[in-house]
């Protein structure tokens, strides 16, 4: 009887690193910044104030985190409306997971 299932969402049931990297880059245009897509790689899996923050730092800007991590999941809400998708097997997982008490964690 499975009692527990932990996971983390991203790259295990959907892969929305080029999403959250495309809101990223938006919000930092809003700020007057011109960052891209490369500046981000260095702070993937960092979490998500080492991932905008490393990034403000690499370019000398000061933002105020909470903000722009704010900014950055409206912007993300938006923008992967309707073109996120499922990884293969990542149906098969939460039909799996129907019967299991409803306890999820996030880190």
């Amino acid at each position: 009887m499975i009692r527990a299932v932990l996971f983390d969402m991203d790259g295990v049931l959907v892969d929305s690193e080029s999403l959250i990297c495309k809101a990223a880059i938006i919000m930092f245009s809003d700020l007057g910044a011109k960052v891209k897509e490369g500046d981000f790689h260095p702070f993937i899996g960092m979490g998500e104030t080492r991932y905008l923050g490393g990034v403000a730092e690499l370019h000398g800007i000061t933002i105020n985190l909470e903000e722009a991590k704010s900014r950055t999941y409206q912007i993300y809400s938006e923008i992967a409306r309707g073109v996120l998708n499922p990884l293969p097997g990542a149906d098969w997982i939460c039909d799996s997971l129907l019967n299991v008490p409803d306890e999820v964690l996030n880190w």
